[in-house]
């Protein structure tokens, strides 16, 4: 059979299968590679460009040119047309500035800038985007391999429940209905256990497509046993709140977006005004020429020019008082939009916030669940040995240390998701 490699059309990442990555690795990976920040970046350029191309008009505009003709001119002389044959040659360098518009290009260029400062929030905006991205993939594998780990335990557990009921059957100690809930039990624990290795592999797919990275490459991640897990709160939710509003990029961008509409309206109310203008030209002309019947000569000179140009628009078809409605309704609509996202911001991070709070209170009773079905489920199976306790308690006790050997893999990955959830509504993991 034919063998086909996957073909991607943008720089793919390349990790190397004997290393083990962190999560800051990952996302040092992604966010060289990923589109998503490169468009970002571009945005940014051309934002910054077209501050330059607002300045440029704070500067005079300077041309240089040279024409060179020959033409036969038969002007009328008397009762009569005289043919001159003349070839002429001009060199000259023209001059125009707009000297005062009260205002026109500071308030564009303003508008420009805010712009700029826009779109640089939207790049940081793009990378704390692809951050919580790579974030919450990571945890979500670390969660898929801690249940796929757990599954095989389990799984260890079953068979060796059902070697010991097959042990006791041989011995005439255990019944055949014994002997086949141990076995289904066992199979049980073996379908599970197929079911969390094909979700970590999964996680692992939606890892590597977050980084850029191809699924059928094989690399290796950090564990969870050996990631910090915290174990409380570093600020109050008013707090987070306040931080939010201070360092969100998108927040932070729509405050500039509406700076940007201010200085639109100003720009527009400025076409109110008249502007005063300046042009001077300073040149030198060489000619040749001939009037029949007369011999030709040869002539130059230095020509200049120099005007105040004062141009007012008196009447433009409301075009100016469109114009400023127009400004002054984006101008409302990005206020609005600061206003939304304040409110949006709150009701996200109280919600995070709580969501960390409950994780914390989630993983210590998963850990306690899990000190408690371990106990009961090893004094379970040496009572079964003793023929104390029957097959259906451990095969209880033992569905009970599954679930908790689960819900404690489930707790501490919680705790890690909700927490950079909480950074990521607070904008704090840019700091991080």
């Amino acid at each position: 059979m034919k063998k086909y490699v996957p073909v991607v059309t943008h720089g793919e990442a390349e990790l190397d299968a004997t290393e083990t990555y962190t999560l800051g690795q990952l996302i040092d990976i992604a966010e060289s590679k990923n589109p998503a920040t490169k468009e970002a970046w571009n945005h940014a350029r051309a934002s910054a460009a077209a501050v330059g191309i607002a300045k440029s008009d704070l500067y005079p505009t300077l041309l240089a040119f040279a024409t060179a003709k020959n033409f036969n001119n038969p002007p009328l002389l008397y009762n009569s047309f005289v043919v001159q044959d003349i070839g002429l040659f001009a060199t000259a360098v023209h001059l125009d500035y707009t000297l005062v518009d009260f205002g026109a290009r500071r308030s564009e260029i303003t508008a420009a800038q805010a712009k700029l400062v826009a779109a640089n929030l939207s790049f940081n905006d793009a990378h704390l985007q692809l951050i919580q991205q790579v974030s919450q993939a990571y945890y979500a594998l670390l969660n898929a391999s801690g249940l796929r780990v757990a599954a095989e335990v389990n799984f260890s557990d079953a068979k060796a429940l059902d070697d010991a009921a097959q042990e006791r059957r041989n011995n005439g100690l255990a019944t055949l209905p014994d002997l086949l809930e141990a076995r289904a039990e066992k199979e049980k624990a073996n379908y599970d256990l197929q079911s969390a290795i094909g979700a970590e592999k999964t996680a692992f797919g939606d890892l590597a497509t977050v980084i850029t990275a191809q699924p059928v490459h094989s690399f290796k991640v950090q564990g969870l046993d050996d990631l910090h897990i915290p174990d409380s709160l570093d600020q109050s939710v008013e707090d987070a709140i306040a931080s939010a509003y201070q360092q969100r990029p998108d927040l932070l961008a729509d405050r500039a977006r509406v700076k940007a509409a201010q200085a639109e309206v100003a720009h527009d109310n400025a076409a109110y005004f008249p502007t005063l203008s300046f042009e001077g030209e300073g040149g030198w002309i060489r000619a040749w020429g001939q009037q029949d019947p007369f011999p030709g000569t040869y002539a130059q000179t230095r020509t200049y020019e120099a005007g105040l140009s004062l141009k007012w628009t008196i009447f433009d078809g409301l075009r100016r008082e469109n114009r400023i409605w127009q400004a002054k309704a984006e101008e409302a609509a990005a206020k609005n939009a600061v206003h939304e996202r304040e409110d949006q911001i709150a009701d996200r991070v109280w919600a995070s916030y709580e969501d960390a709070v409950t994780s914390l209170e989630q993983r210590k009773a998963a850990a306690s669940l899990l000190t408690a079905a371990a106990e009961s489920h090893s004094a379970a199976v040496e009572s079964y040995k003793d023929g104390v306790r029957n097959l259906l308690d451990v095969l209880n006790a033992e569905r009970d240390l599954a679930r908790a050997r689960a819900l404690d893999v489930t707790a501490r990955t919680r705790v890690l998701q909700t927490f950079t959830s909480l950074a990521f509504r607070t904008g704090d993991l840019l700091e991080r």
